[in-house]
């Protein structure tokens, strides 16, 4: 799992997905979606498309592959999860140049650099990138583009204004835009990192990264002279030529400067560009090409630097070194060579983010379901520019314009492969091999002079016979098995596939199921998109499982005359509990005399199941072992992976005698029972007693029993019909909100219940009551115990005469309950909601036979206030009466002329009703002869509208009444 970035290429992806990533998830997972990774923790969901935005996500990518297979490591089906694709540069065209293709050719004329980009990006919306940073770029463009892709059409645009001091280049970032120019704009040219195999470490503005260095240099492409032929056909065929400048330093055999002309071949190149396009492509061929691969981790976590940037590279026993460039690197005078960072391969490991964008704009975060990886390691390749500018034309030089029809033909596999077998990060044991072959010609016998890459394409061999472990069988049933020679059937087939680059020979396949046939395939792709014949399938078995399981820590153990309890937590030797590895299958136990035996077949006494799910899930394996003896014995455990492989055995531990069996046990005398766990059922023929005088506890079949220490019985608990006796006081609490009964050491018939704080409390007590009213004895609700003073008191006596009653002190004894009313004398009944001993009982309610009065009386009685209703319908209202349906009140209005009805409006009344009267009547001395008339309008809730007509102009108070009705 792991991110190739190549400058301005696609590139390459991959990222695996836990076992149990859950269906919806996976759903969501479309094709040509985005997956971007971003350095540390953020929400997806609150950035969204800001983690596109370039300097946020440290990768972006097109998902175009999703596997849902079956690894081979687990009996759970289809646990072999991952999604991949290409960097962002496939939107400008994929590696077969499929693509937004430009059908109707686009002609620039003497047009600018950012012009030219315009005209190819425009910003119609019709291509699925858009033009995001243009940078100025010397000189004029003019050309013809048609039938092929932006990606080649821009690149070859960036190469023909490139010039060996201005080279201009391009990417696309991670939110679908284009940026094009000088590289002195585009990537860092003033370097910051030094790659040297001499010393490693951090300066005042450089650093130095340390790792494996591999370097190459060659002058297999090196030239003298390039001859371009450009657009035309036959004797028409446009040229351009260029010669190196200074002479060649090399010599032929016989002491001349060497000859080596170059020709290529482009017949899209306009004439007007055909000296410039010869220029360029010598440029590329004229100096030494320099590759250094470096293998580090320490690029990873620090990101020194991006692809397209340049880095000094100093390495004298290589022959990387300037003589014209003179740095200093602590302290020491370096002479470094300048390369361009042309691709990286780091891995995805915790600390980062991966989070998918749908075609919708939807993100979905899928961090928690991402198996990361553990190794850090990163690879980082450079070469100067005129390496990553190599073979800018793939056509064959000849009469044009003539297509490449030249078909690569078949690689061949060089067998036997090499492989072997290693732990994964999950502690699975996993296989990879490698693979070889030899480089073809094309079919018609010519070499290929444009290979582009190879294809490699492997799946599980379904032919083979896989034979299973005992171990692995015992893990499924006997009807699921397939037959006796082959319990599991095969995977199904399905092709997984690689690419290759040209200029290798070799491939490594990873994360292969040990033990298991796989079938493999390759063929070889041209630059034209010609593509060879698949190879004859090879077929080979991936390194079987030969790595056995870490030494097991010393189990604990007890031990008891006839068996042995081994207890083990699957932890490693060197520290550590449920930390074996994942393949593990049982651990045997094998127990001796000996602390130092050696384990065998005869020490072997039981095999106790473990496994991935018990680590996981931390469930310790238990097992008993039945050993008859009583001597000391030592107990060594062996781990056991599902392929067989055994580890070395644990250190020795001594099984104590901690258990006994009650098979041994015929009987049983206790003369003293200490701390302990009682865990079965005691029959008890006898009294269980704390002691036979003084306080005590007795447990019997009678029941429960209590004394004191002069042996009176204070509790009873009755087994016969469950009835409790307790003398004495029972509390809820000792302190705060408690319930207390039977209170205080004379143990008062009370209930007392206190509040939070403080010592007052409310209670329920028997008395014998010899006050008002007279009776027997009875039950009391009182809210304190004193005999005078202000009190609620609720009685209930057995009399005949009085029932009950309640009072808010002990004089006010008028208010008897007698045949369920609250009576003041015999002719009727009064209650009072405030009472201070009859004079001034405030609200009131008093009602006899014939009528019922409600209101509020007091020692005052001009402030009575009452309502009477009489058994003949009437109501009497004493006391002044308000009410919300009406409203009164007056206004004044001066008429504005004699004789003429002037009005005026009486609002913000807000009188309840549903609907509205309204009268008013003039305040005068002199109706109908000056006040000839008063009237009402429009009542409503808000008021009414008044009008007044008189002979003059004299002002007039009008009194009025809105009431309102239901």
């Amino acid at each position: 799992m792991a991110v190739q970035e190549v400058l301005k290429a696609l590139g390459s992806w991959e990222v695996k997905l836990k076992p149990n990533t859950p269906r919806d998830v996976l759903d969501q997972l479309d094709y040509f979606g985005h997956i971007a990774i971003v350095p540390g923790r953020l929400d997806p969901l609150q950035y969204g498309d800001n983690l596109l935005s370039p300097g946020t996500a440290r990768y972006v990518g097109v998902l175009r592959t999703r596997t849902i297979g079956d690894d081979g490591r687990t009996t759970t089906p289809q646990d072999d999860l991952s999604v991949g694709g290409v960097g962002m540069a496939m939107w400008l065209g994929d590696e077969d140049n499929k693509g937004a293709v430009y059908e109707n050719a686009i002609t620039p004329a003497s047009a600018t650099f950012a012009d030219t980009i315009n005209m190819l990006l425009p910003a119609s919306g019709a291509y699925p990138v858009t033009v995001g940073t243009v940078y100025p770029v010397a000189g004029q463009y003019t050309g013809r583009h048609q039938y092929e892709t932006p990606r080649e059409a821009i690149t070859y645009v960036c190469d023909t204004m490139s010039t060996t001091s201005v080279p201009v280049s391009w990417r696309v970032n991670g939110n679908g835009t284009l940026d094009a120019g000088p590289d002195s704009s585009l990537f860092v040219t003033n370097p910051t990192c030094v790659i040297t195999s001499k010393a490693a470490g951090e300066d005042m503005f450089l650093r130095a990264l340390p790792g494996s260095i591999d370097v190459t240099r060659d002058v297999e492409d090196y030239s003298t002279r390039v001859v371009l032929l450009a657009e035309g056909e036959g004797t028409s065929i446009a040229t351009g030529a260029a010669d190196i400048s200074p002479a060649t330093p090399y010599k032929d055999i016989h002491g001349n400067p060497i000859k080596l002309t170059r020709l290529v071949s482009e017949s899209d190149t306009a004439t007007a560009n055909a000296a410039t396009r010869a220029q360029l492509a010598l440029s590329q061929v004229t100096s030494t090409r320099n590759a250094l691969t470096l293998s580090t981790a320490d690029y990873d976590v620090h990101g020194s630097f991006q692809v397209g940037d340049r880095v000094w590279v100093y390495d004298p026993d290589s022959g990387l070194v300037d003589t014209t460039t003179e740095i200093q690197f602590r302290g020491l005078r370096i002479n470094p060579i300048k390369l361009q960072v042309t691709e990286t391969n780091w891995s995805i490991t915790k600390g980062y983010t991966v989070a998918y964008r749908a075609g919708d704009g939807t993100w979905t975060d899928l961090t928690q379901y991402v198996e990361f990886e553990t190794d850090g390691t990163s690879t980082v390749t450079v070469g100067d520019f005129s390496r990553q500018l190599t073979s800018t034309s793939s056509e064959p030089v000849g009469s044009r314009p003539n297509a490449d029809t030249s078909i690569p033909g078949v690689p061949t596999l060089i067998t036997p492969f090499t492989g072997s077998a290693y732990l994964d990060s999950r502690g699975f044991t996993r296989a990879r091999v490698v693979l070889s072959w030899n480089a073809p010609n094309n079919v018609d016998g010519s070499t290929i002079r444009d290979g582009d890459h190879y294809e490699i394409r492997y799946a599980v061999d379904t032919d083979m016979i896989y034979p299973a472990s005992w171990a692995s069988v015992a893990q499924i049933r006997w009807q699921d098995m397939q037959v006796w020679k082959q319990p599991f059937a095969a995977p199904t087939a399905k092709w997984q596939t690689m690419i290759a680059s040209w200029d290798t020979t070799t491939a490594q396949l990873q994360d292969l199921s040990p033990g298991i046939g796989y079938d493999v395939q390759i063929r070889a792709v041209d630059k034209a998109g010609n593509v060879g014949a698949w190879s004859g399938t090879t077929t080979f078995v991936a390194s079987t499982d030969n790595i056995p399981p870490s030494t097991p820590a010393a189990p604990s153990v007890a031990g008891s005359r006839i068996a042995v309890q081994v207890t083990h937590t699957l932890g490693q030797s060197s520290g550590g509990t449920f930390n074996l590895e994942s393949d593990l299958d049982h651990l045997e136990i094998h127990v001796s005399y000996e602390p130092m035996f050696t384990p065998d077949a005869t020490t072997l006494k039981g095999k106790a199941p473990a496994n991935a799910g018990m680590i996981q899930a931390q469930i310790p394996v238990v097992f008993t072992v039945q050993v008859e003896e009583t001597s000391a014995r030592y107990v060594r455990v062996v781990a056991v992976d599902k392929t067989g492989n055994k580890s070395g055995p644990s250190d020795a531990a001594t099984a104590t005698a901690l258990l006994i069996d009650d098979a041994h046990i015929s009987d049983l005398t206790v003369s003293k029972v200490t701390a302990g766990t009682i865990a079965a059922d005691w029959i008890v023929g006898a009294r269980i007693k704390t002691s036979d005088t003084g306080p005590r506890v007795e447990l019997s079949s009678a029941g429960v029993q209590s004394y004191s220490a002069d042996g009176t019985q204070t509790v009873n608990i009755a087994s016969a019909d469950g009835s409790v006796a307790i003398v004495g006081q029972l509390m809820s609490g000792t302190a705060g909100k408690r319930l207390v009964i039977n209170p205080t050491a004379a143990l008062l018939p009370e209930i007392r219940l206190y509040a939070t704080t403080g010592s007052n409390y409310a209670f329920i007590q028997g008395f014998d009551n010899t006050g008002t009213p007279s009776a027997t004895s009875g039950i009391q609700i009182t809210t304190a115990p004193a005999a005078s003073g202000v009190f609620s008191t609720m009685a209930m006596d057995e009399t005949t005469a009085t029932f009950g009653r309640w009072t808010t002190s002990p004089s006010d004894s008028i208010y008897h309950a007698r045949g369920g009313f609250a009576a003041a004398d015999d002719t009727g009944i009064r209650a009072a909601w405030y009472s201070n001993a009859i004079a001034n009982y405030g609200g009131s309610f008093w009602a006899k036979s014939d009528q019922a009065e409600v209101g509020w009386f007091g020692a005052d009685t001009t402030k009575w206030n009452s309502v009477t209703f009489n058994q003949d319908g009437w109501i009497k209202f004493n006391g002044k009466l308000q009410a919300q349906s009406w409203a009164v009140g007056n206004v004044q209005i001066i008429p504005s002329a004699a004789n003429t009805p002037t009005s005026v409006s009486v609002t913000g009344l807000n009188v309840a009703g549903d609907t509205f009267y309204a009268f008013a009547q003039a305040r005068t001395s002199v109706p109908g002869t000056q006040v000839t008339g008063v009237g009402t309008a429009s009542p409503s809730s808000g008021g009414l509208t008044i009008w007044l007509t008189r002979t003059n102009t004299t002002t007039t108070t009008i009194d009025y009444f809105l009431i309102g009705w239901i």
